[in-house]
């Protein structure tokens, strides 16, 4: 009997041609459109890719002798995901002048890191990043990243 009930639903839905709103558009298209990013991208350019940061800052990061001012989370998230909310991130530290980030991807197989990496190598986020290195033991280890951005 629920069998029928269900497949009656499904055919009315069908039918009836219900048109199913994506909420995820609005945060996608004001992300990845790049509107506010690419003004000031166009200034910024023939900067150099990102370096690594030296192992001196990453300790002063690690004994809070320099304090990270966000960190960012993305453990659970799949790459596109991932990447809007890492954008969305890069945005708001970038509009409040954060000079130290922390980014967390978390170990496991090493497909959101790798991901990360491919990122910070784009030429829409590049210019906004000084340098990055894999974070300390007591921030996260080879699980997480550290950024130092670029003054706006």
């Amino acid at each position: 009997m629920e069998d029928e009930d269900d497949l009656s639903v499904w055919n009315e839905f069908i039918n009836n041609e219900f048109k199913v709103e994506n909420k995820d558009t609005f945060i996608n298209d004001n992300y990845l459109n790049k509107s506010s990013r690419e003004e000031s991208f166009k200034k910024k350019k023939g900067l150099p890719p990102p370096g690594t940061l030296t192992k001196k800052i990453v300790k002063k990061l690690a004994t809070k002798k320099i304090e990270t001012s966000a960190t960012l989370d993305l453990h659970g998230l799949n790459i596109e995901d991932a990447k809007v909310s890492f954008l969305s991130f890069l945005d708001t530290c970038w509009k409040y002048k954060y000079s130290y980030v922390l980014i967390i991807t978390g170990k496991g197989k090493g497909i959101l890191k790798n991901a990360f990496i491919e990122w910070l190598k784009e030429d829409e986020i590049f210019p906004l990043i000084i340098g990055y290195s894999i974070a300390h033991r007591l921030q996260g280890g080879d699980g997480a990243f550290v950024l130092h951005l670029r003054k706006r």
